[in-house]
Formats: structure tokens, C-alpha cells, sequence
């Protein structure tokens, strides 16, 4: 289990090295702590979360520590990810001799290219293990045929009288000759497959997902996916739209709709 971090991760400085690490083909530089920090800040969040949403689910503080820790593991998730490729790369040229430094790496990245290293190394080295193999394919294991049995005796096969030797199969309904199955409905055949989900942008928010709205009386401050928020009476601010719906709904906020 790693240690606890020497200081508490703040969101800031997660969303920065997100734009870094994004922003470079080579490791970011982050705290030796990185992932103890990491781990904390998002199980503080958690609980953050939880604590609101026992006291009150249906408040826009809760909706807002809501959005933020799903922000939050999302960012997360693409920093390792990025970092993991980055690493994979440099255990390659590692593996065919190049020298990598290895400052930027934590102690569980260092783990990881070292693995990453000597896998590639094993298999960069497979040629002479190849040749040393013999795949020709040995004598087939030929059994002897056991002897097949000998035939029961037939028994006499009646004689076939006139009637028999006329008589056919009955011929076939016309009607259900000609049974086809039940015509598909138009509708249902030509109905489009839903179309895949876009991914939603990680900093950048789309209009559609955006609302402004006239603040009607002072709120607590409480926290949004991207930033805090402290409004007051006849602020007017764009925000995520769940958040300004929330306000609007509980009346402390109002839609303002461009003019046309």
C-alpha cells in the first residue's frame, strides 16, 4: 500500500497536468506522490459527494460535487492512460539499445517500464529460438482397420403389388406451396439504427450543454465541473446546463434567451 501523500491534491492541479501531459509527446513532470494523491483526492471527493447527497439529493451543491468527481475520474483515467503509452514507447527504444531517462517516471511507473522492457527484450531476442525448434511433422500413428462385420442376412422383401408400386407421395397443398412468410413492416424495416453517442468533450463545453440565466437572489457558493461559482442577485452567467436548469427549477434563477 503507498504512502500517504505530504499534501492533500487539489483539483487545479489535476485539470493542469491533464493539459500537459495532453500537450507534450514526452512524461509531464508530477510530484512523486503522484498516485497516493491521486488516490486521495478522489476518495475525498467521493465522500464529499455522499455526505450532500445524504443531507439533501436534490440540492445544486450536490449536483455540482456530482458532475465534478465524474470529471475528475475521467481526467484521471486519460493521465494514466496517456503516461502508459509514453512509457510503452520508451521501453521499446529502450529494448533496442537507446537510453531513456527515467527522472519522470514514480516508482510505480518504474515498475512498469521495467516489465514493459524486459518483455520486449525476450522477444526481440526470439529469432535464435526459432531456429532451434524443429516443426516437422512427425509419422502418422497408423492403426490397424478392425475387421468390419459381416452383413445380417436380408429378409425377403414382399412382393410389390400393382397398387404399391403406383402409389406416390400425396401432392403438396397448393395452398401452403405457396405460404410465404409475413411481409416485414415497412416502418420497422426502414427505421434507422440510433446513431452512436458522441463522446463529450473533457474541457471544452459545447453550446448545447450550456444555459445562461440571471441569478435572482445570492447563493452559497457551491462547486461546478469546471469551477466554483459564488453568484449573486442579477449576476448573469453561462454554465453547464444541468446546473442552470437546477437553479431554474428551484426558482433561484431564470433563463435569459437571446434576441432573434
Amino acid at each position: 500500500m503507498p504512502p500517504p501523500p505530504a499534501e492533500p491534491m487539489a483539483y487545479e492541479e489535476l485539470t493542469s497536468l491533464y493539459r500537459k501531459e495532453r500537450g507534450s509527446n514526452t512524461l509531464a513532470e508530477l510530484r512523486r506522490d503522484f498516485y497516493s494523491a491521486l488516490a486521495e483526492l478522489l476518495s475525498r471527493t467521493q465522500k464529499e459527494y455522499e455526505k450532500e447527497l445524504a443531507r439533501d439529493p436534490d440540492s445544486i451543491v450536490c449536483e455540482g460535487l456530482n458532475q465534478r468527481r465524474k470529471k475528475m475520474t475521467d481526467l484521471a483515467q486519460r493521465i494514466i492512460e496517456d503516461r502508459m503509452d509514453k512509457i510503452a514507447s520508451m521501453a521499446l527504444k529502450g529494448g533496442e539499445g537507446y537510453g531513456n531517462a527515467l527522472e519522470r517516471l514514480t516508482a510505480e511507473e518504474k515498475e512498469l517500464y521495467q516489465r514493459v522492457l524486459e518483455d520486449f527484450r525476450g522477444h526481440r531476442g526470439i529469432l535464435p529460438q526459432l531456429r532451434k525448434r524443429d516443426y516437422r511433422i512427425g509419422d502418422l500413428d497408423v492403426k490397424a482397420t478392425p475387421p468390419e462385420p459381416e452383413p445380417l442376412p436380408e429378409a425377403a422383401a414382399p412382393i410389390e403389388g400393382p397398387a404399391q408400386a403406383e402409389e406416390t407421395l400425396p401432392a403438396e397443398d397448393p395452398a401452403q406451396a405457396e405460404e410465404t412468410l409475413p411481409a416485414e413492416d415497412p416502418a420497422q424495416a426502414e427505421e434507422p439504427l440510433p446513431a452512436e453517442e458522441a463522446p463529450a468533450p473533457l474541457l471544452q463545453e459545447e453550446e448545447s450543454d450550456n444555459m445562461v440565466v440571471r441569478i435572482l437572489e445570492d447563493l452559497p457558493t457551491f462547486s461546478g465541473p469546471y469551477r466554483d461559482y459564488s453568484l449573486r442577485k442579477d449576476d448573469v452567467v453561462l454554465m453547464p446546463r444541468s446546473l442552470a436548469e437546477a437553479l431554474v427549477s428551484r426558482e433561484v434563477a431564470a433563463e435569459v434567451r437571446p434576441r432573434l
